[in-house]
């Protein structure tokens, strides 16, 4: 795979932005995909090269040029995104031992501050503007997703995007605990939200993009484009919560739209096959979310 220029945006080791830019192209002539891996916020074996590592020899595939319809008939450009992660009982650190740029210690708001961060870095050294990208997160990273929308409307700080992907995303955390609460897995749930976001539900609801969208300003969604994907073996992430998001972004009366266009938003949704990480580790199902989107965006 063709390397990557890093960028970094703090001292921490994960506080970079990852770009793969076609040699020759200026600002003006590419589209951006910006990806958000996912990882409960604490997973780190899920990084921003090894998410995107799969579906990036078929995005920069010249079939994959003609086949993407991608925006305003411009070459693709691709940015991934690092952010600090909390801790992870699997993988614990000794903080006597482990220098501080590499403790894997953060708590909210620090995940999302870092993905504003890492897209403001592409604004300044790229040109990255306002609908000149898209946004894909999986799992937590659709959390993140929705999260860097809601700042940019709040405090114009980022670049909008002009279309936001979540597969799998996460969109409701109380609702995601509560659901697990008498599974096996229950405490694995708890302990990545709480690692997280510590203990106060306030500030769960606060974060959960569609607690905070329901009770937030139209703008947040208004002339967007919304494509929510689940996976059709998921075990981790159930899809109420894309029914959930779907009723915010688009309404209750919608049903399983493929396109459903309302006076705030276009909103579309798809299932592809396979688990929960076979979504990006599967780079061809990747790819079939980016074309939809892309389809989505020019009319097609």
């Amino acid at each position: 795979m063709v390397q990557p220029k890093s960028h970094k945006f703090g001292d921490h080791d994960l506080q970079e932005v990852l770009v793969w830019m076609p040699q020759g192209q200026s600002a003006d002539s590419v589209f951006w995909i910006v990806f958000i891996h996912g990882g409960a916020w604490r997973d780190p074996k899920i990084t921003a090269c090894n998410f995107v590592e799969p579906a990036m020899s078929i995005l920069f595939s010249d079939t994959a040029a003609h086949e993407l319809s991608i925006p305003d008939g411009k070459s693709l450009a691709i940015a991934s995104l690092s952010y600090r992660l909390s801790p992870h009982p699997s993988y614990p650190q000794n903080p006597e031992t482990t220098p501080h740029h590499s403790l894997r210690i953060a708590k909210h708001p620090d995940h999302i501050e870092d993905v504003c961060s890492g897209i403001a870095v592409l604004g300044r050294e790229y040109g990255l503007s306002d609908d000149s990208y898209v946004l894909v997160g999986h799992s937590c990273g659709g959390t993140l997703a929705f999260q860097a929308l809601k700042r940019h409307v709040e405090t114009g700080g980022i670049p909008a995007p002009r279309a936001l992907a979540g597969l799998a995303g996460i969109y409701d955390i109380e609702s995601l605990v509560e659901n697990h609460k008498d599974g096996p897995y229950a405490e694995v749930y708890a302990s990545s939200i709480k690692g997280a976001f510590g203990d106060d539900k306030k500030v769960w609801a606060h974060a959960s993009p569609r607690r905070s969208y329901e009770h937030g300003s139209r703008e947040l969604f208004s002339g967007r484009t919304f494509l929510l994907v689940t996976a059709n073996e998921d075990d981790l992430v159930e899809p109420e919560q894309r029914d959930g998001m779907k009723y915010t972004l688009a309404g209750r009366h919608t049903k399983n739209p493929q396109i459903e266009e309302t006076q705030d938003c276009r909103y579309a949704e798809m299932s592809v096959e396979g688990g929960h990480d076979e979504m990006w580790q599967q780079g061809e199902r990747m790819v079939k979310v980016i074309q939809r989107l892309f389809m989505i965006l020019s009319g097609i």
